[in-house]
């Protein structure tokens, strides 16, 4: 009987080697970490029984890169969403099992959401600036959030989590979602009823062909006089032109995003121009505990990818 081969796990994400290499401490396993400079051309995806998905999206696992994965078992990818980083229709017609890492950044985005949405209904920005570059300013007057609707369309982990932290501001929840948002002190509507009725929309919902600019032009048009649009989830949910085209118009009144349809925001975006607007470059997930929740759940599924087991977070 030959000897067992040496089995091959190669990280994608920007990863350093000691973390990586610590996940199989006692396997008989190389490690490859592919460096950042690289292409998935320049790596040697053949001999990869294990991947670990890049959650900077800078190697993307399409169809033609998994044909390439001869002997891959599985893919374990860092984020919560896979959209436009593995195909995993085609992972799965391969053989390839693929898991993600749903909710461990729940609390930190639902964080950087109700943060946006004090920062933008107290004018933080304008008034930071107004403070450095004129010494001071007379304040605008801002809004209370306990005194708002906030409309939550969607109701996964992060949707729930904001909702958790609203309650204690005392809004009033709004939430429009597929099936029955169980949680106790929102209102369930259609998603057309909620734009109509909140003075904050927050978007939460992942990006599919369904969802594909979810809202357009003519949706925007229905949110209310003086609204704040906040988007934590994905740019692509919201049409940026139609967006720029409605703040401008007034309605809605401001928008905090950290998500958009191409990343980085190109510097000749119109958005960068809106002093209504407050911009984060991708960041609502970036906490130190939500980094060491993920690679927990990473490290725990690549051990349990190299020992044949059953992953946890299994995408069906």
């Amino acid at each position: 009987m030959g000897a067992t081969p040496v089995k091959h796990l190669l990280c994608l994400s920007d990863y350093p080697r000691e973390l990586v290499e610590g996940w199989v401490v006692g396997l008989d396993c190389r490690v490859t970490v592919a460096p950042r400079r690289a292409g998935l051309a320049d790596l040697d995806l053949t001999t990869a029984d294990v991947v670990i998905g890049d959650a900077s999206r800078h190697f993307r696992l399409d169809a033609a890169a998994l044909e390439r994965l001869d002997r891959c078992s599985a893919v374990v990818q860092p984020s919560v969403g896979v959209d436009g980083v593995i195909d995993v229709e085609a992972a799965h017609r391969l053989g390839i099992r693929v898991a993600n890492a749903p909710g461990y950044n729940a609390a930190a985005v639902a964080d950087w959401t109700v943060m946006a949405m004090l920062v933008v209904l107290r004018h933080g920005l304008g008034a930071a600036n107004a403070l450095r570059s004129d010494g001071w300013c007379t304040a605008p007057l801002g809004r209370e959030l306990g005194e708002l609707t906030v409309g939550l369309v969607g109701y996964g982990a992060v949707a729930r989590a904001v909702h958790d932290r609203l309650r204690g501001f005392g809004s009033d929840v709004l939430v429009s979602a597929r099936g029955t948002a169980r949680d106790g002190g929102a209102t369930q509507v259609e998603l057309d009823e909620l734009l109509g009725r909140s003075d904050v929309v927050s978007l939460h919902v992942p990006h599919t062909p369904e969802t594909h600019h979810l809202l357009g032009a003519q949706r925007l048009a229905r949110m209310r006089e003086g609204s704040v649009l906040v988007n934590s989830a994905r740019g692509a949910l919201v049409d940026e032109d139609a967006l720029v085209a409605a703040l401008q118009a007034g309605r809605p009144a401001a928008a905090a995003l950290d998500v958009f349809a191409e990343e980085p925001l190109p510097a000749t975006s119109p958005l960068l121009e809106l002093p209504q607007v407050y911009l984060t470059p991708h960041v609502a997930a970036s906490t130190e505990q939500a980094r060491m929740r993920v690679r927990a759940l990473v490290g725990a599924n690549v051990r349990r990818a190299l020992l044949g087991e059953q992953l946890e977070h299994e995408m069906r």
